[in-house]
Order: structure tokens, then C-alpha cells, then sequence
């Protein structure tokens, strides 16, 4: 891993050391599988040698993470949740070969990089299952799978970009995900409306990681349980399928609860 750590950052991405399984964090038992070792997450990501070295020999078993670059994003497809590559071309039109990461879960989950276009995507046209990242980081080859011990593997092509049929996709908000006039109006939680205003108001790429923000600050706050359902509701109101919304959701409060404790 640190050999396969050392040579991606040679290649120009940052790196990060992630777990390799759920509960092995002693200062957080309840931190799940790929989450990142580092303090401050994807952001401490480097190209360092040295501080890479230094990751590995602290924590050698640890994932390669790999924050999405600035010239790419990331359509990542989740059979778990529903995601297929299949329902993703019904939507998006047909797709050309490009970078691509195969899951090692081995269930046809795939990261697809394609380079990043000019101007705003959204996801909120993308079917279950299936989220753009255009931030956030994805556990990268040779990482082992949490589950099956199996690597994800990457592909031997170069990213292309998106063909027009799919950008006019990603650039358009169906009706349905248009927001009110006034975000955060209809939303119950008075004290904790500026964290729902932020999910709601949360950039395309940027949704579960605001959410799983917000949600780790309302459950240190002690929240009732009302915050999270809005908190869900402004997720949903971005776009974002509601399961995947409470699965993150879900998540931090376990993540918090584990550093109470």
C-alpha cells in the first residue's frame, strides 16, 4: 500500500490513509471501514513522500484515499443502493470508456472519472444509487476491500470528457428538485435552522459530505430527533434519494455517539 501510496502522489494525486475496517479507531470505535484515519479528513490529503511514509508506517494496513482531482469528477455507481451502470447510460445516454475503479465488493460498483467540464453539474437528475462527485475523496486502487479482501482495480485508460447528451443532463434540474424562493422556509427546527439551510443550500458534489457535517454537529448538540428528519428533508429537497440521505445521517450519529463514549 505505501509503495502503491508513494507512486500515485508521484503521479500528481494527493493521498490519505482510510481504515481498513469498522471499529479498529480506539479513539472512535463506532468509525466505520474507508473512513479517514487523519483528523480533518480528505482535506489533509498530500503528496508529501515523507508524510506519506510516515501515514504507512503508523497505520500500514490503511486504504489509499484520493480526493476527486480539480480536473475531474466522479460518477460513482452503488448496486447496493440500486446503481447500475445500465440505468445510469438509460439516463445519461450512452457513455465512452474512460478511468475507471472497480469496486472490490465485486458487485459491480464502479468510480467512472471523467474530466470535470466548465460550469455547475448537478446530480439531481441521477438515478438511485448513483452520486457525482466533484469533490470528497474514493478509496483507490490496490485498497482492499473492507468486506471480501478483494483490490479495486483501476483500468488502463485515460478520463475523456462527458459527451454532450449527458451534460445537458447533469446541467438541468428536473422540476420536482427546483427549490423555494426562501431556503430553510417549511423546515421545523428553529435552532438548528442555519445547519439545515446548509444542506439545503449544499453545492452539487458537495451533499452527503454537508449532510454528514451537519448531522455530526446536531447529534453534539444533542438534537431531538425532529433536526435530523429535517435535516433528511433537505437533502431530499437538494436531490439527494432519501435512504441514502438517512444512511448518512444515520452514520454521524453513530460516529458521534462512538466518540462520547
Amino acid at each position: 500500500m505505501l509503495a502503491a501510496a508513494l507512486d500515485l502522489a508521484a503521479q500528481g494525486w494527493a493521498v490519505l490513509p482510510c481504515l481498513h475496517a469498522d471499529g479498529i479507531d480506539p479513539r472512535n470505535p463506532a468509525k466505520e471501514a474507508k473512513a479517514p484515519w487523519l483528523t480533518h479528513g480528505f482535506h489533509e490529503a498530500s503528496r508529501d513522500p515523507e508524510v506519506i511514509r510516515s501515514w504507512w508506517a503508523r497505520w500500514p494496513h490503511a486504504l489509499i484515499g484520493a480526493p476527486v482531482p480539480e480536473s475531474l469528477l466522479v460518477l460513482d455507481v452503488d448496486p447496493r443502493n440500486g446503481g447500475s451502470v445500465a440505468e445510469l447510460e438509460r439516463v445519461l445516454g450512452d457513455l465512452p470508456p474512460t478511468l475507471t475503479v472497480t469496486s472490490g465488493r465485486g458487485d459491480g460498483g464502479v468510480h467512472l472519472y471523467f474530466l470535470r467540464p466548465v460550469g455547475p453539474v448537478t446530480s439531481t437528475r441521477l438515478p438511485a444509487g448513483i452520486d457525482l462527485k466533484a469533490s470528497g475523496y474514493c478509496i483507490v486502487p490496490p485498497s482492499l476491500h473492507p468486506e471480501t479482501g478483494r483490490p479495486y482495480v483501476w483500468n488502463d485508460l485515460l478520463p475523456v470528457a462527458l459527451p454532450p447528451s449527458a451534460l445537458a443532463v447533469l446541467r438541468t434540474a428536473p422540476a420536482r428538485a427546483r427549490r423555494q424562493a426562501v431556503p430553510g422556509v417549511g423546515f421545523r427546527s428553529s435552532r438548528f435552522a442555519g445547519l439545515i439551510t446548509t444542506v439545503y443550500t449544499a453545492a452539487a458534489g458537495t451533499r452527503n459530505n454537508t449532510l454528514h457535517w451537519a448531522a455530526c454537529r446536531a447529534a453534539d448538540d444533542d438534537a431531538p430527533a425532529q433536526v435530523f428528519d429535517d435535516l433528511a428533508a433537505a437533502a431530499v429537497a437538494t436531490g439527494l434519494p432519501e435512504v441514502e440521505a438517512r444512511r448518512t445521517i444515520e452514520s454521524a450519529r453513530r460516529r458521534t455517539e462512538g466518540v462520547a463514549s
